[in-house]
């Protein structure tokens, strides 16, 4: 084993390995992994915590993809699949241990869904959090631009997670999630599904189209985290009701937000047809948060009260995730003035 293969990252090592990778090269990532689990998720180390997720995300990006795509690859061999499985579980016995333990969660499920409004609304990682008037009143085109481009391992993946969760669901789960999913997909106009108007917007501003797949140690830990917790528990059935609690939470959190940015890009300079994907969030993601009351975290909750806790795991994940993105955007941003 060379001293090169050694010190790259785990998500470069895990690129190099090719088609048929060879057997010592296997043995280097798990090996790798293990090591990275133990510094990450019990001494905290940051550092290794920031590999472990290069990690995670390399494989859940490229996985998505089908063969056809350029940027495919094939990350499907049973010793990539097991490291891949124990950094995810290792993560999560951390945040089982950790994210919100000391929350009282409420048995029934009107209580549960204003106690989850509540929750999301008065969040700090929602629009009162400064990043949002930085965004709006002083950030340079530049910094805006730095801003989009970080958040996008989870935005350009959204339809594609929703998408994860509709197998095997039925009812008004299934018509509520077919919704948002169908909004996702520009209500059948390919110009208008959500992806291309993301891509339309980051191609305006000048963010690399591709590199989300190509670029994946140039995104912050902060938001690979907030990305790969929605890879884990939409791909995970296990983990479902986190799932449905993580996109509650993004559809009560993020109403303000996106009008701050709308504001900030204004300011800039950009018209209103150039931030259509931005636009198109103002309305929907309100209508999108009573609907997944309405028809999902309700039905669920009246009809399985012991899955509660694990859909308020999901909500406290996913708010600790935004706000740590908030903070490392607050500060990361500011200091390229």
């Amino acid at each position: 084993m060379t001293d090169v293969l050694l010190e790259t990252s785990l998500s470069s090592l895990v690129r190099s390995l090719g088609a048929d990778p060879a057997s010592s090269a296997l043995n280097e990532v798990e090996r790798r992994v293990n090591e990275a689990v133990v510094r990450a998720f019990h001494d905290g180390d940051a550092a290794a915590e920031l590999d472990l997720h290069r990690f995670l995300y390399e494989i859940n990006a490229h996985r998505l993809l089908p063969p056809w795509s350029e940027h495919w690859r094939d990350y499907g061999h049973p010793v990539l699949l097991a490291a891949h499985r124990t950094a995810q579980e290792a993560w999560l016995a951390r945040d089982r241990a950790v994210v919100g333990a000391d929350t009282a969660v409420p048995g029934t499920a009107e209580e549960f869904a204003a106690w989850a409004t509540k929750t999301c609304e008065g969040h700090a990682s929602g629009v009162t959090h400064p990043l949002f008037d930085f965004l709006a009143d002083d950030a340079t085109f530049e910094q805006l631009r730095d801003f989009i481009a970080q958040e996008t391992p989870f935005d350009i993946h959204f339809g594609d997670l929703v998408a994860l969760l509709l197998p095997g669901v039925h009812g008004e789960l299934k018509i509520e999630l077919a919704g948002n999913f169908w909004d996702e997909m520009g209500r059948g106009t390919a110009d208008a599904t959500h992806r291309r108007l993301r891509l339309a917007m980051m191609e305006r501003v000048g963010v690399p189209l591709d590199g989300y797949l190509t670029d994946v140690d140039g995104y912050w830990l902060e938001e690979l985290r907030l990305a790969n917790l929605y890879f884990q528990t939409a791909a995970d059935r296990r983990l479902a009701p986190q799932a449905v609690g993580m996109l509650l939470a993004t559809e009560l959190v993020v109403p303000g937000r996106i009008d701050r940015q709308i504001d900030g890009w204004r300011r800039v300079g950009l018209t209103d047809p150039e931030m259509h994907y931005l636009r198109e969030h103002v309305t929907v993601d309100v209508e999108h948060a009573q609907g997944w009351l309405d028809h999902v975290v309700v039905p669920l909750a009246r009809t399985r009260p012991d899955l509660l806790p694990e859909i308020a795991l999901g909500v406290m994940r996913r708010l600790d995730a935004a706000l740590a993105v908030c903070d490392r955007a607050w500060n990361a941003l500011r200091s390229t003035a």
